[in-house]
């Protein structure tokens, strides 16, 4: 209908008149010539020369085409928003030789540097390494750029894990001139009396308050059954947990509340001796950043996605596009 028109009003149009609107496209779009330029050299009013410009479109004289570079991947973010509801996606390429964490914590530290706010309340996931790289591809700035940053888990694993965890929350908020704001106790413990022990303590207490503040999360994703770095860090998951997430189907976790591959979250018994924000907290945070990446996390992402425990997804070419076909059972 579009093309028919556009042929019926180019036969209205004079010769003289589709001479001059051709012209004043030249000018303006080849020979970088500005309206006010234009108007001078023909004798026009600026405001005819615009209009003409916009007549110039109208008839199809002037054509708009963009060239992606290579790497850059609109369109396929542009599919994952809509298919997920998303607020936002980043799909980062795959590079040979690149460290595909380290290319996903760029582009993480860009997004994070060009979208926060000095009223941000920023709560961040301790245990990633892609967290890791993104707050060390992060700028320092001169002026305030959040408010505050707090930790959302308790550390997990190994000692050095657990001081790894306040060092990623230490280094973020000096980045972003924001208060910190830890949680010293490991984010299982070996039963729910020692859960509640620590609940009471006033430090640990005063960051679960700020939980209520949050306005943005910024988390890694994690599979289920976990990585092999995760399991060798000395995490407090006893076989028969995880045979009950088994069972249930779990894919992943984002501060270790489990889900399957819907999305659903789960309830298992676990969380009785875990330290954590709650997923419900989370879903009401209004920014959700996850950040993963690897085959290996396609299920876990998938779930993440699906269930809405994220809203801004930032990951690699290869699992977006898998993220647009139906999951393999």
């Amino acid at each position: 209908m579009t093309q028919v028109t556009t042929q019926s009003s180019l036969l209205s149009a004079s010769t003289e008149q589709l001479r001059l609107f051709t012209k004043i496209a030249v000018l303006y779009h080849e020979e970088g010539m500005s309206q006010g330029e234009i108007s001078q050299r023909l004798n026009l009013s600026q405001a005819r020369v615009s209009r003409y410009l916009k007549n110039a479109v109208e008839l199809g004289i002037v054509r708009t085409s963009i060239v992606q570079p290579a790497g850059i991947y609109v369109g396929l973010e542009k599919a994952l928003e809509e298919k997920y509801q998303l607020r936002e996606v980043v799909v980062v390429d795959v590079m040979d030789g690149a460290s595909l964490g380290m290319r996903l914590g760029s582009s993480a530290a860009t997004y994070l540097e060009t979208t926060i706010d000095a009223d941000d309340y920023v709560g961040i996931s301790s245990w990633s390494t892609t967290l890791l790289h993104t707050v060390e591809a992060m700028r320092s700035r001169p002026r305030k750029i959040a408010n505050e940053v707090i930790q959302l888990i308790g550390g997990v694993g190994s000692p050095q894990a657990q001081i790894q965890a306040t060092r990623l929350v230490s280094h973020l908020a000096e980045l972003t001139s924001a208060k910190p704001y830890y949680m010293g106790c490991p984010g299982l413990v070996a039963n729910r009396q020692i859960r509640e022990a620590f609940l009471g303590d006033p430090a640990v207490k005063t960051s679960i308050e700020a939980w209520d503040r949050l306005t943005t999360l910024l988390v890694g994703i994690g599979t289920f059954p976990a990585s092999p770095l995760w399991q060798a860090s000395g995490n407090a998951l006893s076989r028969a947990e995880e045979r009950e997430l088994s069972r249930a189907g779990a894919v992943g976790e984002i501060c270790l509340r489990f889900f399957d591959i819907d999305g659903q979250p789960m309830k298992p018994a676990i969380e009785e001796r875990m330290i954590s924000i709650e997923a419900e907290a989370m879903l009401r945070v209004p920014r959700r950043i996850g950040v993963a990446g690897g085959m290996r996390k396609l299920g876990a992402i998938r779930g993440a996605v699906a269930g809405g425990w994220i809203n801004v997804l930032i990951t690699d070419a290869d699992v977006a596009r898998q993220l647009l076909e139906p999951p393999q059972l």
